[in-house]
């Protein structure tokens, strides 16, 4: 599991504090030209980085800074800060932002302009490629022109802050698979709560929109990529409006991928008998995690992957779990599958 780290100027020399901090955010944030106008500055942060990404708890003031022209872009990236409590004043683009406390400002990479934070504050920042956010939520970015109101009693805005709140609580106990699914919930949620009201599909659309999604999910089981991002995207839609379609169908869209993910590594174990590990099936069918996979499993089904692939004979047919509609082909207990096995 990847480790937290944490980093302060507490005991530096001014000069040295302010070429450590200079270079720290450079590392954690962007290249920044940075002032230091009082004698009050300080900065302490616990961070941590998965692929790409970087979550920052920061606490300190004392400094501004202006974005360094040389280095403007530094691929295109997607920044999201949780004020928690001080101000910070912010440029992006051609408008001036006042971050409060309680609020959250999304934001683009290429878009930051300046920034000062001379009173101390604390605040919670994300900073992931593009290419990891919704496409909704990036574009959105780009427009920033004021910051989002989280408070208590916010609805979805809210939520997402908590989740952010969350993650920087349990940073030192995250698996990297769970971080990678907090951080894809906490963007996910954002991308809702900021995302236009969207109007219920009618029940015929809904009805043939799940059911392409089914299949979508089935002949994507094996991709560790599929979530409800990825799905909304491959149909057009927003991710809202994919939780509206299945707010009727008596599951979620997470909940579909783990449960048909189980069923598939069910089978395969089954079958497998001592030709394959736990660990192969399991990252087979999109679990990055061995050890998290087999607790759902055994959750799901009563007993551990591992003692099911060593059952003597496997088992028979008839013991295996009941496949729904929309079932993929190319699996191994699917009735064309099944049939040619017969």
């Amino acid at each position: 599991m990847a480790s937290t780290t944490t980093w302060t100027t507490e005991g530096m020399s001014t000069p040295r504090a302010l070429r450590a901090w200079t270079d720290k955010m450079a590392e954690l944030h962007l290249a920044w030209s940075l002032s230091f106008p009082t004698d009050r500055f300080g900065a302490q942060v616990r961070y941590r980085k998965l692929d790409g990404a970087t979550i920052t708890d920061f606490r300190g003031g004392g400094f501004t800074g202006q974005r360094v022209p040389a280095e403007a872009s530094d691929g295109e990236m997607i920044g999201i800060s949780v004020n928690l409590a001080g101000r910070v004043l912010c440029r992006h683009s051609d408008t001036d932002i006042m971050l409060e406390p309680h609020q959250i400002l999304l934001w683009h990479g290429d878009l930051a302009r300046s920034f000062e934070a001379v009173d101390p504050h604390h605040e919670l920042t994300v900073l992931v490629p593009r290419s990891r956010v919704p496409q909704r939520l990036a574009e959105a970015a780009e427009h920033t022109r004021s910051a989002v109101h989280a408070a208590s009693g916010c609805g979805l805005a809210a939520i997402a802050a908590e989740q952010l709140r969350a993650i920087g609580r349990e940073l030192d106990n995250l698996s990297e698979a769970a971080m990678a699914i907090a951080t894809q919930s906490f963007l996910d949620t954002l991308d809702s709560a900021l995302s236009p009201v969207v109007e219920r599909p009618s029940p015929n659309k809904r009805s043939a929109l799940l059911r392409r999604i089914r299949q979508h999910v089935e002949h994507n089981l094996d991709d560790p990529g599929l979530c409800a991002n990825s799905i909304a995207a491959a149909h057009g839609i927003a991710v809202r409006t994919l939780h509206l379609v299945f707010a009727d169908s008596g599951t979620t869209v997470a909940r579909l991928i783990r449960e048909r993910r189980l069923r598939a590594a069910y089978r395969d174990l089954a079958r497998a008998g001592h030709h394959a590990t736990v660990t192969e099936v399991a990252y087979r069918w999109g679990f990055s995690d061995s050890a998290h996979f087999s607790r759902l499993f055994k959750k799901e089904y009563g007993i551990t992957p591992s003692s099911l692939l060593t059952r003597p004979g496997g088992l028979e047919q008839s013991e295996w779990p009941e496949v729904g509609s929309g079932e993929d082909p190319r699996l191994p207990w699917s009735s064309s599958a099944i049939g040619r096995l017969a």
